[in-house]
This record gives structure tokens, C-alpha cells and sequence, in this order.
């Protein structure tokens, strides 16, 4: 992959920055972020700030962030934000074309420069999931999800368990419910989504064996602390993730699982015909 060599990456809320150390104008700069991830950094709050502190890892030099100056000050994203870290007497190029990059030396605080320079830079991906910091049982966070949101998260990689991993560190409670279902009749686990599990994260003696259906269906949570994922039995009241990506339709999560709305006496049932698709 690319990237791999070029970036480091840190996870803040629903942004995961990048830092870029190619040196490039902020124009370029602005021209790459939007065509490899969303955007030139956006930093709204001191905890973004923290985290991209944490994606350049005490690496010298400057780096372009998606703040310019037109009339005012304006991110390149359009966000409305007015945290600003600038260094001691900054800014102090307000005539002209000036972009803002961070300076090592200062603690990574914010100077403002002509937009022309060539310099290495951080870019961000939205991150497209939601934690819900409300307390419900496995059936009711897959109600508010489908109703509010797109769906409970399924994981089908490890790119996606990072994000959930991200997500879930500001849980409220100390595990956090995501898409992951048992069947008790069939005897397996899979994902809402329809798709089957390839990419596995269980905790030690979780999901591996046979399921003890006598109190009920179970689900599968995220731990706050390991991340790693644990069967639970679906009463229990927890926090829980949603997706907010249309990656998978709601028409197809439908189909597969159509029977969770049913009393919760009623054994769910899958739809084979598209248990085995990738949505």
C-alpha cells in the first residue's frame, strides 16, 4: 500500500489523520488529501490536536494543516471551527495568500506562511461510524441504528476493528455492542449485514465453542479495554456502534435478518439466499 511508508495515522472522534511527508504547496497538498483521503487536517478541539500530535510523532519540520486565510480564516473543509493553537505573536502574515502549518520547534503550535512553500503535511479520513452513549439491549441499539443511522457495525476487517477500537475508547460502559449475532437454531455466529465472519477478533474463550442458548440468543460486543470481542447474552444494556457509511443497504440488511423485529420470544431466522453475500 502506499501509504504505508509515507504516513503515520492517528485516530481522533470520527477523524483519522495522516501525516503526508511529501513536500508539497498547500494548494497541492489540498489537491492529494482530497483525492487519497477526505481532506487537509481539520483540527476542531484540543483532543484533535493531541492526535495529531500523536500521528507525526515528534517528527521535525513543518506541516500544512487545512487552515487559509481568504476574507477570515477558513478550514478546507468548510467546517465552522474556532479552536486555534497559534504560536506566541501568530498570525502575523495577514496581507496575501497565507495558509497555516505547524511548527515543531513550538510544540506543534500554528504559524502562519505563504501558501507556496513546499512542505510535508497532514490530511484526515472521516471515519464512518457513531458511538451511541446510550444504554439499550442488543435488539434495541439494532432498532436505533436501522431507524437513526444505517445499521449496527459489522467488522468484517481489520481496518474496520481499528475504527470500532477508536469509537469505543469514550464508551460509558465496559462493553459496546456491534453487529454481531448468534443463531441458537443454526448454531453459528455471522453479521447483520448478511455476510459471513472471515476476519475474527474474539476474547479468549468467546465465540469459538458451543453457545449456551439456555437463558436466551447472545451477541457480540466489543470490549472497551482489550477491543477484543465477547458473546453476551442480548439483554444486557450497553452502549453500541453505529455505521453511518451506505456501504451496506438497509434493503439488504433487511432481507437477510427479518425477523429482529419480532417479539423477542421468536427465534430469529436467517434468509439463506443471501446469508453467503457480501453486501
Amino acid at each position: 500500500m502506499l501509504f504505508t511508508a509515507l504516513c503515520n495515522r492517528s485516530f481522533c472522534g470520527t477523524r483519522q489523520f495522516h501525516v503526508v511527508n511529501y513536500n508539497k504547496s498547500w494548494t497541492e497538498a489540498q489537491k492529494y488529501c482530497r483525492e487519497n483521503f477526505t481532506d487537509l487536517a481539520t483540527i476542531e478541539n484540543q483532543e484533535e490536536m493531541n492526535a495529531v500530535k500523536a500521528a507525526i510523532n515528534g517528527s521535525s519540520g513543518l506541516f500544512w494543516i487545512g487552515l487559509k486565510i481568504y476574507t477570515s480564516w477558513i478550514w478546507s473543509d468548510g467546517s465552522n471551527s474556532s479552536y486555534r493553537n497559534w504560536s506566541i505573536g501568530k498570525p502575523d502574515n495577514l496581507v496575501g495568500d497565507n495558509c497555516v502549518q505547524l511548527l515543531n520547534e513550538s510544540g506543534y503550535s500554528w504559524n502562519d506562511a505563504g501558501c507556496i512553500w513546499g512542505s510535508p503535511f497532514i490530511c484526515y479520513k472521516e471515519i464512518p461510524l457513531i458511538l451511541i452513549k446510550e444504554k439499550k439491549t442488543w435488539r434495541e441499539a439494532l432498532r436505533y441504528c436501522r431507524e437513526n443511522h444505517v445499521d449496527l457495525v459489522s467488522v468484517h476487517t481489520e481496518g474496520i476493528q481499528r475504527w470500532v477500537e477508536t469509537v469505543a475508547r469514550n464508551a460509558s460502559t465496559d462493553n459496546v455492542w456491534v453487529g454481531l449475532r448468534h443463531t441458537c437454531a443454526q448454531g453459528f455466529w455471522f453479521w447483520v449485514s448478511g455476510s459471513t465472519i472471515c476476519y475474527q477478533n474474539w476474547a479468549p474463550g468467546n465465540g469459538t465453542g458451543v453457545e449456551d442458548c439456555s437463558n436466551g440468543e447472545r451477541s457480540g460486543a466489543v470490549q472497551s479495554g482489550s477491543k477484543q470481542w465477547i458473546s453476551l447474552l442480548e439483554n444486557q444494556t450497553l452502549n453500541f456502534i453505529c455505521t453511518e457509511s451506505d456501504g451496506e443497504t438497509r434493503t439488504s440488511v433487511i432481507s437477510c435478518w427479518k425477523y429482529l423485529d419480532l417479539p423477542s420470544d421468536t427465534e430469529p431466522v436467517l434468509n439463506p439466499d443471501c446469508f453467503f453475500s457480501e453486501f
